[in-house]
């Protein structure tokens, strides 16, 4: 429950803790992808992986939701996504 409180309020000003963001689940699956608020893209290489994809907010979580499935679901969900946010 800690972790999850932080992680509500991890994006501010535009930026993030990479360490934040290694904590920050992968949303794979959804009810109701219209309720889900896109906050800002990432593109972000790390030494084991690349984040490449969108933070997102779902009842009060933020999430992170890659690239491969934004694509997937852009035929149906008009994802409006300008701001972009930087991993320090």
């Amino acid at each position: 429950m800690e972790w999850q409180k932080i992680l509500a309020d991890a994006v501010q000003d535009g930026k993030i803790k990479e360490l934040h963001l290694k904590k920050i689940p992968v949303l794979k699956t959804c009810d109701n992808w219209r309720e889900v608020e896109p906050i800002g893209w990432i593109d972000h290489p790390m030494k084991l992986t690349h984040y490449k994809g969108a933070l997102v907010k779902l009842r009060g979580n933020i999430y992170f939701v890659t690239e491969k499935t934004i694509n997937a679901l852009s035929e149906y969900i008009n994802w409006k996504i300008t701001q972009r946010i930087d991993v320090i």
